[in-house]
């Protein structure tokens, strides 16, 4: 008699942060590895030792771990102690006297308030990143913290200025340290307290000081205990553990920009870049790291953006990696037809087969989107019975993937602080299912070689079903065209192709990856110039550009951290004695992009907005359940499809019920540049085949020059 097949559940939570140094001051220039330190990366990791049955894995990208490892841990840990009172304190003027930087914010909270110049104001209150960089749902919990944000900043006093900068640290601790409940001996009830929900300062009316360092010295802290945590529980087998490429490339075009002909035929494309010994350097200095942490080698990897190619697979084969992600939209466009999301499969490449896990999109948009604005309870349960859906009904096992960011999300989540009782919730409600033999969290490692203690059989990588033709695409459109295809986009790689170029030329040779670095002047300088290669070869710069996405504060601080990198390899170059001048890389985003952007566009999330109606005439469509609107801000669903569903029953804005003319009404940030697409009663997360067309998007700008209402309309599958 056959014995009934399991359903294995595979939760990866992906962790990253872009590489925020500036290499000409050796600062980071954004405080967001810190941040998500305090607030996700510990808890994240941390949580699960209290559900020994969920196991797991946890992405943790090279260059966060990089930033986390060297800026914070070993730069600020030597100068952390207790202080006379017991609580931890940094040395301010030794640390100062040391030359070395971590943030700027990090040196606001320790240099005393009264003595701040105007750039350390500007840091605080006015440039892209500063102080409030914090959402609206986020901040909504520290009361004290938001009422500052509505203070004019030219009103504010030396007191409210040292709140602000110590409200920034303690906000962005996850809420167990403010209760006390941590495992780690960080404990801040008795500078914070909390009271119906909220949390306010303890007994006195502003912070002090030595609370401002305080804070920073427990954020210290917390970032020494990240890779310890993932230490532990890879150690113990509940969890794995992998990374990315270093840099976070998109490795695909890395290897060859026009492999985006086939999944983007109609966009235009820029000349052709093709650098398939910087997309080997990149694996194999994210395995070297990984190693140097974790004294093993990750037998997993996360491609950055879940984007994969066969050329790709190839690339992390060669450096034994066993397995890695992607998406279902990729799987389904990918051959043979009709694959099964919920299993996992191979592909060969010349050192051997390579497995592949698919994200299983809807389950994963529902956990980083849609529960969001559910109660955590009612979320847990939508979730259990949308895995129970996936049990086998025949003897063969499945492998079911969740993959989403594993730190974003949380700070939106409405009605349940940085989602802590979503996600304790979800792991009791997944050991109950575990008990009841219903289903099993497994990791890819202990899938794919069994685990007698849990009894999992062995899945053999070469006994599962050959993918004979992989579609090339990422976690977002099947495609790449969040990071190539636009018009901004298109300009950055002709600047990296002209740097490249400009490298290759030079004659310096490509540093062998896996040897260390030269100690020679000529030698670390070569080692520096390509090191900067690959920074600017990163995904994040790509990404911000164009309008399918809008940076919270803005797209500027992300061109200058581009154009950075790229200085940089010139003049690491001209250190090794080539004759060569950094070109003029005339600004990509335009200047008028940048004024509405940092005036009263996205910066200003809770300052001028417009309202704006949008009407899609679906009166000639088989609408089943609805229409829906997606585009590139929160408001639209951040291009998660099937989510904002519009109105047809003359209520909210809509004029007549059932005519067939669909409507949204929303407040949208003044000078908002907005691309956005409608669907037709789509499953949430999944494009086809509700979307009105592919492979392009609709467009306006958010502009000022009425009071009225702002109208968007249109015809459902009829381009403007």
């Amino acid at each position: 008699m056959a014995t009934a097949g399991k359903l294995y559940l595979n939760i990866i939570w992906h962790q990253h942060q872009p590489l925020y140094l500036n290499p000409e001051t050796d600062e980071l220039s954004g405080p967001w590895v810190r941040t998500h330190a305090t607030k996700d990366y510990y808890d994240m990791a941390a949580l699960l030792e209290q559900y020994p049955d969920i196991h797991a894995t946890i992405n943790l990208t090279s260059s966060l771990l990089y930033q986390l490892q060297e800026y914070y841990v070993n730069r600020l840990g030597p100068f952390v102690s207790r202080g006379e009172d017991g609580f931890r304190e940094i040395n301010a003027a030794a640390y100062f006297n040391s030359g070395l930087r971590t943030d700027p914010w990090m040196d606001l909270a320790l240099k005393p308030t009264d003595t701040f110049t105007d750039a350390d104001r500007a840091k605080l209150l006015y440039e892209p990143w500063n102080a409030f960089g914090i959402s609206e749902i986020q901040i909504a919990n520290f009361p004290q913290y938001e009422a500052l944000r509505k203070i004019p900043r030219d009103s504010l006093t030396i007191d409210d200025m040292r709140d602000i900068k110590a409200w920034f640290f303690a906000a962005h601790f996850d809420p167990d340290f403010l209760r006390g409940k941590a495992a780690i001996d960080v404990d801040l009830t008795d500078l914070i307290e909390e009271r119906n929900g909220k949390f306010y300062l303890r007994d006195k009316k502003h912070f002090s000081e030595r609370d401002a360092n305080r804070l920073a010295a427990e954020a210290v802290r917390v970032a020494e205990e990240v890779v310890p945590v993932h230490q532990r529980l890879l150690a113990s087998g509940q969890l794995e553990v992998i990374t990315t490429p270093f840099y976070h490339p998109i490795l695909p075009l890395l290897i060859d920009t026009e492999i985006a002909k086939v999944c983007q035929p109609k966009s235009d494309l820029p000349a052709r870049f093709s650098y398939p010994v910087d997309a080997h350097a990149q694996v194999v200095k994210g395995v070297n790291y990984y190693e140097r942490l974790f004294r093993r080698a990750p037998v997993g990897m996360w491609p950055a953006e879940g984007s994969i190619s066969e050329g790709t697979a190839e690339v992390f084969r060669a450096h034994h990696v066993q397995w890695i992600c992607g998406d279902m939209h990729v799987l389904n466009r990918s051959l043979p037809e009709g694959l099964d999301v919920a299993q996992p499969y191979r592909v060969r490449t010349p050192e051997g087969d390579i497995a592949i896990v698919f994200r299983e999109t809807t389950l994963s948009d529902h956990i980083g989107f849609t529960y969001q604005n559910m109660r955590p309870e009612e979320s847990v349960e939508h979730f259990a019975k949308e895995i129970l859906k996936y049990v086998p009904e025949g003897d063969e096992d499945r492998l079911l993937t969740v993959i989403l960011d594993g730190e974003n999300a949380w700070e939106w989540y409405r009605y349940d602080m940085d989602a802590k009782k979503f996600l304790n919730g979800l792991y009791e409600r997944l050991t109950e299912l575990h008990g009841e033999g219903l289903v099993t969290c497994v990791h890819p490692t202990e899938y794919f070689r069994g685990n007698p203690e849990r009894e999992i059989p062995a899945h053999p990588i070469a006994e599962l079903t050959e993918i004979t033709s992989l579609w090339p695409g990422s976690w977002i459109n099947a495609n790449y065209d969040t990071w190539i295809g636009e018009a901004e986009e298109n300009a950055a790689w002709e600047y990296l192709l002209r740097t490249r170029r400009d490298l290759e030329m030079s004659g310096l040779p490509q540093p062998d990856p896996h040897a260390p670095m030269e100690k020679s002047a000529q030698g670390a300088a070569t080692y520096y110039a390509y090191e900067a290669m690959y920074a600017a070869e990163g995904s994040d710069w790509f990404w911000w550009y164009g309008a399918d996405q809008s940076a919270p504060a803005g797209d500027r601080p992300f061109e200058e951290a581009f154009f950075s990198h790229l200085r940089a390899v010139y003049q690491h170059m001209r250190e090794a004695g080539i004759e060569i001048e950094t070109p003029e890389f005339e600004p990509i985003l335009s200047q008028a992009k940048i004024e509405t952007q940092e005036s009263g566009g996205v910066m200003k999330r809770g300052g001028e907005m417009r309202r704006v109606r949008f009407e899609c005439d679906a009166s000639g469509e088989d609408v089943g359940v609805a229409i829906f609107i997606v585009g590139n801000l929160p408001e639209l669903g951040e291009w998660q499809p099937n989510v904002v569903r519009m109105r047809d029953d003359g209520a909210a804005g809509d004029n007549w019920a059932e005519d067939g003319i669909w409507t949204l009404e929303v407040d949208l940030p003044l000078g908002a540049e907005i691309q956005y697409k409608y669907t037709n009663s789509g499953d949430v997360g999944v494009w086809q085949p509700s979307e009105e067309f592919s492979q392009s998007n609709r467009a306006f700008t958010v502009d000022s020059d009425a009071d009225s209402i702002l109208v968007q309309r249109v015809v459902f599958g009829v381009r403007d």
